[in-house]
């Protein structure tokens, strides 16, 4: 599997607040999807090998998915998240590439909410929240509700 990053991190100008919140929408499900792609590429191979348990996929996992989540991720310290320590089926964006709904709120001027409503086999709906640190937006939290639960839960990125 190829783990090219083929989306511009580094922009910081935005002519309009429209293209602000286009940036911002294509980021989170950049991130999401990429994210999906990596962790059903390792549910795959686990899955296709599960008669062998002595093969460890952890190390495969983290050489693809440390690089975009260290691109795409604030550096605040997580004291669960970005390790790579989990992948299974769904993947944990589950259904964000054909998303139904999306929406974008800029809360202010360095924080900014990206909304998906899914249609998979959970009615998924995730929640990105963006920070702008450095003029630079990254992704600082995802969250998740399904079933139209009215109560959002934090992923563990």
């Amino acid at each position: 599997m190829k783990n090219d990053i083929d989306f511009n991190l580094n922009r910081t100008e935005f002519p309009s607040e429209k293209e602000l919140e286009e940036y911002l929408l294509s980021m989170s499900l950049y991130y999401g999807t990429k994210m999906n792609e990596i962790e059903n590429y390792i549910y795959k191979l686990h899955d296709e090998n599960r008669e062998n348990q002595e093969i460890d996929y952890f190390p495969e996992f983290r050489k693809l998915y440390l690089p975009v989540f260290e691109a795409f991720a604030t550096d605040k310290k997580r004291v669960y998240g970005g390790k790579a320590d989990s992948f299974g089926f769904p993947s944990k964006y589950d259904g964000i590439e054909n998303f139904i709904e999306s929406s974008v709120i800029l809360k202010n001027k360095n924080r900014a909410e990206v909304y998906f409503k899914t249609n998979n086999n959970f009615d998924a709906e995730y929640l990105f929240v963006l920070i702008r640190k450095n003029d630079l937006w990254r992704i600082d939290n995802v969250k998740y509700r399904w079933y139209n639960n009215k109560k959002w839960s934090s992923t563990i990125m």
